[in-house]
């Protein structure tokens, strides 16, 4: 989609939301007004003694009723509309540096140590992540981190994945409905605390309390009843209320075991109903992950679920809480429904929840063929062969604005690639652009280009090597055992796309070259196709006995007292340099 197409629904939704502000407002000023004819009403009655103002009261309380409910439904359609043009403007931020500033980012799924996220920007600030993530809840943005990992996916698996981003991918403003009504969910919600709860089998309910609940209770009210027509003294109904509320108190605790996973998840709950409901009426047919027929089945279960937490959340009501449990014993009939619904659909409720989950992902993955014009669906090459192969052609980068990218193509068998050129002629970014490309070719995504076909291949990389100071770890020697999982990696019967950035940078250049050729040739071999990018010319001449070594580069011209690069890929080696340039141009060297 372009640009403007977001800013037209940006337009609409705005002036939706001020129309709705102004009908809000007329609400407010219609129930203000009936409230005082309403108190005009009752007054008269009373002073004048007469039927007819009374009913006229009567009649004003209906309608005063009338405006609370539909100024509710207002402020509804009028939350829903200024979460939805929040997710109309995360659109188009995306075509900006804007969405930069989005507040996931993914960094809390750093802690897997894996060297790609950060080589390729995985995860973390500015990542892939951070751009496409639409996912409010724990689950879903685990998930979703969890497809974006650097190894291969059988074919049917990715097949499958590919289906449900390429359904969310086609139904632009239905996702923007759903992302709209998922914001009510809190960020990072789980809904775990419950799930534990529901693992345990322990919970089993007591035939006896089960019948006393009623038959104490029934007993108590109809004592009242009997009271209030002077039938027995009111003291006895009265005993039988406090006896009941003590039962309560002194199964509070025992009660509260049971009632605790239900607190805060009301509203959330409510909004995993709306979501299904939503996504129920936009997949008539559909199959997969995301089965019409199992959110049909799920619906109604989980609304009882939230009517249930809405009615355990009024415990917070020390009055109600106290009072219910005086006249009704509330709680131990929370716990019976809960133990009730726990039985009948446990097992299931993780399942049902794990819809929406999917479909966060997959939104997710749909917002790069929303935002982007050059997007293809990835294709795996059937292969029986151990050789990896990879073809891409007009291949871009995600994370660099559509406008302001340059694409390039490569035809990928087993080979040692080497490129060279200046510093910030785009050498790096490429063998980002590649590497990431099969991340997200993986994960079920699109990727930016006319066509990207691979072998399913495991992506090892170096590219940004830090030391570690706290383990005494040199960025050299850092460098050195990504470098030793790569070899090891090629000795193993798997496909490897080996991506390297400026080899060795860490050490002199007469050790550099010594090791940097050492390394590369043990990475030549016909199940790997390796990629490294260096300044070191002399790598450009190595030989290596299984595979071809082929170079590339990119170079960069002048213009007066300015550096131009065009960004593209060209063959052979570098025949050009702009160090000296660059030093002069900073005032280093004159």
């Amino acid at each position: 989609m372009e640009k403007s197409y977001f800013e037209q629904l940006a337009r609409e939704s705005q002036a939706a939301i001020d129309s709705y502000k102004k009908r809000s407002q007329a609400f407010t000023t219609k129930r203000t007004l009936s409230f005082m004819a309403l108190v005009v009403c009752v007054a008269g009655a009373y002073d004048l003694n007469a039927f007819w103002p009374l009913g006229a009261a009567l009649i004003i309380l209906g309608y005063f009723f009338y405006l609370i409910r539909g100024h509710s439904r207002l402020n509804d359609r009028l939350e829903y509309e200024i979460r939805r043009l929040g997710v109309i403007n995360d659109y188009i931020a995306r075509y900006t540096d804007q969405w930069k500033e989005f507040e996931d980012k993914g960094a809390d799924f750093l802690e897997r140590n894996l060297t790609q996220d950060i080589d390729l920007n995985i995860l973390g600030p500015a990542s892939i992540y951070q751009y496409i993530s639409t996912a409010r809840t724990s689950k879903g943005r685990g998930l979703l981190a969890g497809r974006l990992r650097p190894e291969p996916v059988e074919a049917a698996e990715l097949k499958l994945r590919q289906e449900e981003t390429g359904f969310f991918a086609g139904h632009v403003e239905e996702a923007i409905r759903l992302q709209a009504i998922s914001r009510q969910i809190p960020f990072n919600h789980s809904a775990q605390p419950l799930l534990d709860y529901l693992q345990d089998r322990q919970h089993d309910p007591n035939p006896f309390i089960n019948k006393m609940i009623f038959v104490v209770p029934g007993i108590a009210l109809l004592l009242l009843l009997a009271s209030l027509l002077k039938l027995v003294p009111m003291e006895i109904p009265v005993v039988l209320f406090i006896i009941q509320l003590a039962a309560a108190l002194l199964m509070l605790g025992k009660n509260a075991t049971h009632i605790t996973p239900l607190y805060k998840l009301n509203k959330e709950l409510i909004s995993y109903c709306h979501l299904l409901g939503a996504m129920k009426d936009m997949l008539p047919g559909k199959t997969g992950y995301i089965d019409p027929k199992e959110i049909e089945e799920a619906m109604a279960p989980i609304a009882r679920l939230g009517k249930l937490c809405a009615l355990a959340e009024t415990r917070h009501n020390f009055i109600l809480l106290f009072a219910l449990n005086a006249l009704v014993l509330l709680d131990f009939h929370i716990v019976r429904i809960f133990i009730g619904w726990q039985q009948q659909y446990g097992e299931k409720l993780a399942h049902w929840l794990d819809l929406w989950h999917e479909a966060e992902v997959a939104i997710s993955l749909s917002v790069i063929g929303h935002v982007r014009p050059d997007t293809v669906m990835p294709e795996l090459i059937d292969s029986e062969s151990r050789e990896p192969h990879i073809e891409a052609r007009a291949l871009n980068n995600l994370l660099i604005p559509y406008e302001e990218g340059v694409p390039n193509s490569i035809s990928l068998k087993p080979s040692l690639n080497i490129i060279t050129g200046s510093n910030m002629s785009g050498k790096t970014t490429w063998l980002r652009t590649l590497a990431s490309s099969c991340i997200l070719a993986y994960s079920g995504a699109p990727v930016c280009g006319r066509e990207f076909r691979l072998t399913p291949v495991t992506v090892l990389t170096s590219i940004r090597v830090n030391d570690d100071l706290s383990s005494g770890i040199s960025t050299f020697y850092a460098e050195l055992m990504r470098i030793k999982t790569m070899i090891e990696a090629s000795q193993k019967d798997m496909r490897v796309l080996a991506v390297i950035d400026e080899i060795f940078k860490g050490t002199n250049s007469a050790d550099r070259i010594v090791g940097a050729e050492a390394a590369l040739r043990q990475l030549s071999r016909k199940n790997l196709i390796t990629l490294v990018s260096t300044h070191d010319f002399e790598l450009c001449r190595i030989g290596a006995e299984e595979v071809p070594v082929i170079n590339y580069h990119f170079e960069e011209h002048f213009q007066e007292d300015k550096i131009l690069f065009d960004y593209t890929m060209k063959d052979g080696p570098c025949k050009t340099t702009n160090a000296q340039f660059l030093l002069k141009l900073v005032g280093i060297i004159r």
